[in-house]
């Protein structure tokens, strides 16, 4: 018999992890608790043998809570729940010493059987994120307006990829001699070497012939349009633009 502590700020979700625990059976839930810090409290005094932690919750998030749990019990199995696919929320979570990530919205009733069966047998993730578990997707963005360079880099960096910067198509090009860049987003207007330009040089290297790249400009014109789909751009996206969409499209490029 497993004895499970549940950690989740909403009672909605830890409902529903209880339920299904409980269906499943072999198990002993011996507390639940809605915040990082009563968790820890809880601990002090009730050892469990598996917790199932939520990552997103307020004052002390369940990353921070993983990593002190660990510092009194190093051999405590913790399993992360999320609503969240983002990739730095996993990776930070498994150096944390976690034994696993769901997601909460998916089917995970197998998994939860095995996790209870061995606990520690592997690291444990849901079927959506086993693909995607070890990879981090490294975009290049060319872009000679600081602003704009650093909001999309966070808005990236905050949805789980790596980035890379350049302030022009020259700065863009010297990036792209000999380190992994898997997509390239660029301006179309910039000093010294424009997006056209940039996207020309780039399609000459033989390793980045079929790279997805992205335009992001201001440019209205169906002419310029045209042109980038002559150069093999993957997509056109308008200045301004709309967070979500701009990810969502993003994202569909990548898979």
């Amino acid at each position: 018999m497993k004895k499970v502590i549940l950690v989740d700020d909403k009672v909605v979700y830890i409902n529903a992890i209880r339920n299904l625990l409980q269906k499943l059976g072999n198990i002993e839930i011996i507390a639940e608790a809605q915040s990082g810090e009563e968790f820890l409290e809880i601990i002090k005094t009730n050892k469990p043998d598996i917790v199932f932690m939520d990552i997103a919750m307020p004052d002390m998030d369940g990353i921070e809570a993983t990593k002190k749990a660990l510092e009194i019990y190093d051999d405590l199995v913790i399993i992360g729940l999320s609503l969240h696919e983002k990739q730095n929320y996993i990776t930070d979570l498994i150096k944390a010493g976690a034994r696993g990530y769901l997601l909460k919205l998916s089917n995970n009733i197998n998994l939860f059987s095995e996790i209870i069966e061995n606990p520690t047998k592997k690291i444990y993730y849901s079927s959506e994120l086993e693909e995607k578990k070890d990879e981090k997707k490294i975009i290049l963005i060319a872009d000679d307006f600081r602003n704009t360079l650093d909001l999309i880099a966070h808005t990236l960096n905050e949805a789980g990829y790596k980035t890379l910067k350049a302030i022009d198509g020259k700065d863009a090009v010297r990036q792209f001699n000999g380190q992994q860049i898997d997509f390239l987003i660029t301006d179309l207007h910039m000093p010294r070497m424009n997006g056209f330009e940039l996207i020309e040089q780039v399609k000459e290297i033989d390793q980045y012939k079929k790279i997805p790249i992205l335009m992001l400009t201001t440019e209205v014109s169906s002419e310029k349009k045209q042109r980038a789909k002559q150069l093999g751009i993957t997509g056109w996206i308008q200045k301004p633009f709309v967070i979500y969409k701009f990810l969502k499209i993003i994202s569909k490029i990548m898979k």
